[in-house]
């Protein structure tokens, strides 16, 4: 799933972005793993989502979301998986 921004400042929205591109590149790369792209992960992006219709609807069995926050010089990345 997209990542979210929680910086207080919108435009850090690209590195949120950034990221989840990132990952779903790196993650598509292990052999065995399927990963859906990153058009159909950003049709989730900025709407209320239940894990359990986010697997329904996609077909997956596990989902990675999580948040990026930046603030001055430091960044914090959260990332967890859920099973729905």
């Amino acid at each position: 799933m997209p990542f979210d921004n929680l910086s207080t400042d919108t435009e850090q929205g690209y590195l949120a972005d950034g990221l989840t591109e990132d990952l779903t590149t790196e993650l598509a790369r292990i052999p065995g793993l399927f990963v859906i792209s990153r058009n159909a992960a950003f049709t989730f992006k900025d709407k209320p989502r239940l894990p359990s219709d986010v697997s329904t609807q996609l077909g997956v069995r596990y989902i990675l979301e999580g948040s990026l926050r930046r603030t001055g010089g430091q960044m914090r990345i959260n990332a967890n998986s859920s099973t729905p």
